[in-house]
């Protein structure tokens, strides 16, 4: 019971963390500088660095020229 607990609650970080992803692609944070970098932190740490959450350069540098080109542009 406790594992099955615990599988539940990292995938409600997973959810939120893909929200707030989302999110700062949009420019759309929901806390104030100080605030999002504990809450970030705090659903890291509850995370325990799974493969794949890792920082990529290259899809940051993708999702810059992305946005660059207009395809988060609002009109």
């Amino acid at each position: 019971m406790p594992k099955l607990l615990e599988e539940k609650a990292k995938e409600k970080n997973e959810k939120i963390l893909e929200q707030i992803f989302i999110r700062l692609a949009t420019n759309n944070r929901m806390f104030d500088e100080e605030n999002h970098k504990q809450f970030m932190n705090s659903l890291m740490r509850n995370l325990k660095k799974q493969p794949g959450l890792e920082f990529s350069r290259d899809k940051m540098e993708e999702l810059r020229m992305m946005t660059h080109l207009g395809a988060n542009k609002s009109k």
